[in-house]
């Protein structure tokens, strides 16, 4: 699942939380109504349009990238994908303990929430400098099967800044639903917006997001079918 800000930009825009009266099911809804038609009026374009047959590991996606709202100079991401023999608990598992997340150092579960959590993770790519964050999880188990989760970055006194490490930004707003169309398949719509820190180039990563975002969900799958854990 899914830039940075660079050194010529003085000031890094780090997006805020919506208002308090404002859900994070309501920032989804909210994305997801925008449309990714030619000349939208939000400014999507899609990167990699969906493929006519599913891929050999089960899954097809379609990935769109747009300017985000608060003025960073990263994208923010839409992902929609279909998966085969996937399910919305089994990708809700998957985003509360990703134990083949690439390069992870370090996991701790710090609070469980009414709806949700706050973990910290740390990770580190070969080359560069420690990435950590401190996520706070909201998970909707909704009425139609259907569960709504939302990751964001968030401050907790258990998950202080640390000596040598940039303290990222991401942001991850999903909807996972079993196709009414097609028997035995997940769908799943996705946002995500990150800020790693640090000086890599703002379009170096923007132009590795869409890539980056099917090699990801590729390693999902795999390790899924792996486990045994898909029904197809």
């Amino acid at each position: 699942m899914g830039g940075v800000c660079c050194c010529c930009h003085a000031v890094r825009v780090i997006p805020q939380p919506p208002a308090s009266e404002i859900t994070e099911w309501d920032e989804y809804q909210r994305l997801a109504r925008e449309t990714l038609d030619k000349g939208n009026a939000a400014g999507w374009k899609i990167k990699a349009d969906w493929p006519k047959k599913y891929r050999p590991d089960g899954f097809k996606m379609r990935v769109a990238l747009r300017p985000h709202e608060s003025g960073n100079p990263n994208m923010l991401l839409r992902a929609d994908g279909k998966f085969k023999g996937a399910s919305p608990q089994l990708f809700l598992d998957y985003l509360l303990n990703p134990d083949n997340l690439p390069g992870l150092k370090e996991w701790v579960d710090v609070e469980t929430l009414p709806d949700g959590y706050i973990k910290y993770c740390k990770v580190k790519a070969p080359g560069m400098r420690a990435r950590d964050h401190c996520w706070r999880y909201t998970v909707d188990k909704r009425g139609d099967g259907s569960i709504f989760v939302c990751i964001r970055t968030a401050e907790h006194p258990k998950c202080p800044p640390k000596e040598g490490v940039y303290r990222a930004y991401y942001f991850n707003s999903s909807l996972f639903k079993m196709s009414e169309e097609e028997p035995g398949v997940m769908e799943m719509t996705e946002f995500i917006f990150q800020d790693l820190g640090g000086q890599i180039p703002p379009p170096l990563m923007n132009a590795a997001l869409p890539a980056g975002t099917l090699q990801a969900n590729a390693v999902e799958m795999k390790g899924f079918r792996d486990k045994g854990l898909l029904t197809a």
